[in-house]
């Protein structure tokens, strides 16, 4: 159904203003503003310039309002990100860091693809090995006689060079 041919009946107007009036948040209550002005036969580009949305948005609130109902635009919708890697496969990750001390994180990302078929940024490889106790560290020269492999293997952590 069109934008414009939506006719608004009393009692979708009287549900409107309540939620208008009983919405804390601002951002959601600009929502009902718009409809009510919808419905007062305002044009959308002059909704849309006042309430500083663009016409889209109120549109997509439109169409959210008649397909889910009122009580949809009381409430942001917001589904967090899932993390692409379940917690067991995180550790499957961590156990192979620490066996295998890579050298860059190019590496722990292409074991993670490789393995899970799953792609990661550089950054996201940094965060997940930091959340599980980890370091990544740029390697430095260190004067005298370097740490055995053994030893280093023993430390837990990433070197990581650019």
């Amino acid at each position: 159904m069109n934008l414009s041919e939506y006719q608004f009946d009393d009692d979708e107007i009287a549900k409107l203003h309540e939620r208008r009036d009983n919405q804390p948040d601002v951002r959601l209550k600009v929502r009902f503003i718009a409809l009510l002005m919808l419905a007062e036969g305002f044009e959308l580009p002059v909704i849309a310039s006042i309430i500083g949305k663009s016409p889209k948005t109120i549109e997509n609130w439109h169409k959210q309002y008649t397909t889910k109902g009122i009580d949809s635009l009381n409430s942001f919708q917001y589904k967090p990100k899932q993390s692409y890697l379940r917690s067991e496969q995180i550790d499957q990750v961590v156990k192979w860091v620490k066996e295998t001390n890579p050298g860059k994180t190019k590496e722990v990302r292409e074991y993670i693809k490789k393995n899970f078929q799953v792609s990661y940024s550089n950054e996201a490889v940094r965060k997940i090995i930091k959340k599980r106790g980890l370091k990544v560290i740029r390697p430095r020269v260190v004067p005298g006689n370097p740490p055995s492999e053994e030893d280093q293997k023993k430390t837990n952590t990433v070197r990581h060079i650019h």
